[in-house]
């Protein structure tokens, strides 16, 4: 009942997952983002996480999270992305589940075929699992929705953040065949949590950390 990450344009290697990198979303204020229901579906997510403030496509093939789709979307558009703990799980139960997540919210639904549908997601917030509610025939979960805690406002800090910021650029530019998008959109990031959430599915560390 996972999704995962396309790596490839063709990957059907493993059913469910995303094509392209994960890319920041337009940084709007806080109000715009949808309100994040006390119950949502949890998809499982396999090998990879959903940050908030990112925007990515996912894979589904396994007619459990299809099912998922089809019965949440009517009703919301926002749903649950929680990594496994143990991504050889064919049908993860909830304590093969990390106890956080993030709340995304369905952007664009692309039905390649019957058993094949591509999901568009963008992350909204983080969210621990407070109790699960539903196990048939997918996950559903109450929440609790968290906050990040804000950076010091201080010149320092405004200088650490330029440079890492920039740096994220140069490293973009030097990368072959990266969407020049890409590099605008971090040139645009201008909040620490936002190119935080945007650097660490890029880092080189265990989906636990």
């Amino acid at each position: 009942m996972s999704a995962e990450l396309l790596r490839t344009p063709q990957n059907v290697s493993n059913p469910d997952v995303a094509s392209t990198p994960t890319v920041p979303s337009s940084t709007g204020e806080a109000s715009k983002i949808p309100a994040i229901p006390d119950t949502v579906s949890i998809l499982p997510l396999r090998g990879f996480v959903i940050f908030p403030n990112t925007v990515a496509p996912l894979n589904v093939r396994r007619p459990a999270s299809i099912k998922l789709l089809d019965e949440t979307l009517p009703n919301s558009k926002i749903i649950g992305l929680i990594a496994q703990r143990d991504e050889s799980k064919e049908e993860p139960a909830p304590q093969d589940l990390y106890s956080i997540g993030t709340a995304a919210i369905v952007l664009k639904l692309l039905r390649q075929s019957d058993d094949h549908v591509i999901a568009l997601v963008q992350g909204l917030r983080r969210f621990s699992v407070r109790k699960i509610v539903q196990t048939e025939p997918f996950l559903r979960a109450e929440i609790s929705v968290l906050d990040s805690v804000p950076p010091p406002q201080t010149k320092e800090f405004e200088a650490e953040f330029r440079n890492l910021r920039d740096s994220a650029v140069r490293l973009i530019e030097l990368t072959p065949d990266a969407p020049e998008q890409i590099a605008a959109a971090i040139r645009s990031i201008g909040d620490a949590d936002t190119l935080v959430d945007f650097l660490a599915p890029n880092l080189n560390v265990e989906v636990g950390q």
